[in-house]
């Protein structure tokens, strides 16, 4: 390797003088650097990290449905354990898929909780502890979460507007487990429906050009 002593720079190759300044170079001891760094490849591919988890849900859900067979359906925990490794492997899935975007992550997760908390509810006997707090809460919860998010990351109203209008969906079909008599403490739905119609009512009359253009980009207008 060569250096000039006036500019102090390295020379590539074999040069008789400075380029610069036309000095006489000076010859010292090891090499240079890569013009480039050079990037450490990783010691294991999100399409390998995948193909392992699927393999140990798999096996596992094989597992527990072998020993649900065995022990004849003794025990009412392996279909809650069977479903909660599905939800699990579903979860990482979908973190995997959607790491840039963490408002749709905690809006399928939500969607994968309610559904998993409603089936254990009616699994085991139906007591209407999900139905009656814990969707509703859970809805109130991801509204809150998804405008804490939204402004932390600096992210514009029409970036996230169709999301808060489809939690809105969410909490008007709590109507129909009131209307088919699932749902009798009605108090906690009611108050999710009234607080996203409000919210909802809101971002329509003072940021209807918002949700126009989300809706232009989402179908492509």
């Amino acid at each position: 390797m060569q250096i000039c002593p006036k500019c102090k720079v390295n020379i590539r190759g074999e040069k008789s003088c400075c380029p610069l300044c036309q000095s006489q170079l000076k010859k010292v001891e090891g090499e240079l650097s890569p013009a480039f760094p050079t990037l450490k490849k990783k010691k294991i591919s999100n399409i390998t990290f995948i193909k392992v988890c699927t393999f140990l849900f798999v096996a596992l859900e094989i597992i527990f449905f072998a020993l649900h067979y065995v022990t004849q359906r003794q025990f009412s925990f392996f279909p809650i354990m069977i479903l909660g490794t599905l939800v699990v492997w579903l979860t990482l899935i979908t973190t995997i898929y959607l790491k840039n975007n963490m408002i749709k992550v905690i809006t399928w997760e939500v969607i994968v909780a309610i559904i998993v908390d409603v089936y254990i509810d009616k699994a085991t006997g139906f007591n209407g502890w999900s139905l009656h707090w814990m969707v509703p809460a859970t809805l109130v919860a991801l509204a809150i979460a998804t405008i804490t998010i939204a402004k932390m990351l600096k992210l514009r109203l029409d970036e996230y507007i169709l999301y808060i209008v489809f939690d809105l969906l969410m909490a008007l079909s709590q109507m129909i487990f009131i209307r088919l008599g699932q749902n009798r403490f009605i108090y906690p739905a009611v108050f999710s429906i009234t607080f996203y119609l409000i919210l909802t009512a809101a971002l329509v009359i003072f940021r209807f050009r918002d949700l126009k253009n989300a809706t232009q980009k989402m179908f492509n207008v």
